[in-house]
């Protein structure tokens, strides 16, 4: 028989081990707990920087451009009146050309500027930019005929003079340095230029005579991402 002495002693001694053996079950549940939550913090984590990066990639597509135009169409009859304002320096020259669709090119995508028109230019026009920031057409005519059009109003710097390219850079930079440009067809008859140039571009379509948007209205030039 055990003293009772030596006994008390031995009760404390198992049930200490008995509530360390509880609490390291404990801790190692809790270990796995914060595993876990690591794990799911780092998820988090990673996921909040996929969101960080892909809101920065959109911020750079919809990069705020060097320069922007402005401008309404106004249709009576044959006569197309192009009217607008830019923040180019005066005296760059504008362009605007009238392109026809094809027949068969559906109104769907006509409306969602997905349709590709022909590249003969139906009627076209130079203007330049005046002091106060305004442009003016004055020689746009449509044939008296139902058909469907795209309008382009378009500015390539690489195809200003020299000394105009000058003025619109800063010191140290190239025209190349200029933001919000897209590409665009624009063939020329010079072998030394490329047909596609980069450009600040608006566009607006222009329907037939007895059709909506075709006549007796005022329509405004709109951006588009990217130019077919």
């Amino acid at each position: 028989m055990v003293p009772k002495k030596r006994l008390l002693p031995m009760v404390f001694c198992i049930l200490l081990l008995t509530l360390l053996t509880a609490c390291r079950l404990d801790f190692t549940k809790d270990k796995s707990s914060v595993r876990e939550m690591v794990k799911s913090t780092d998820g988090i984590t990673v996921l909040e920087e996929k969101k960080e990066e892909a809101a920065e990639s959109s911020s750079e597509k919809k990069e705020k451009p060097t320069y922007t135009i402005e401008g309404s169409v106004t249709l009576d009859s044959t006569h197309i009146l192009l009217k607008g304002k830019t923040d180019l320096p005066p005296e760059a020259i504008m362009y605007t050309r009238l392109l026809a669709y094809p027949k068969d090119a559906s109104l769907k995508d006509i409306k969602a500027y997905r349709a590709k028109p022909y590249m003969k230019v139906i009627s076209e026009d130079y203007m330049s930019v005046k002091a106060d920031g305004s442009f003016q057409s004055t020689e746009l005519e449509r044939p008296d005929f139902p058909q469907r059009y795209r309008l382009d109003v378009l500015y390539s710097p690489v195809r200003a003079e020299e000394s105009m390219q000058k003025r619109l850079v800063k010191e140290g930079e190239g025209i190349e340095d200029l933001k919000g440009m897209v590409r665009i067809d624009l063939p020329t008859r010079n072998e030394f230029l490329d047909d596609v140039v980069q450009a600040y571009v608006k566009q607006v379509n222009i329907m037939q005579f007895d059709e909506q948007d075709g006549d007796g209205v005022t329509l405004e030039l709109v951006e588009v991402e990217k130019v077919e």
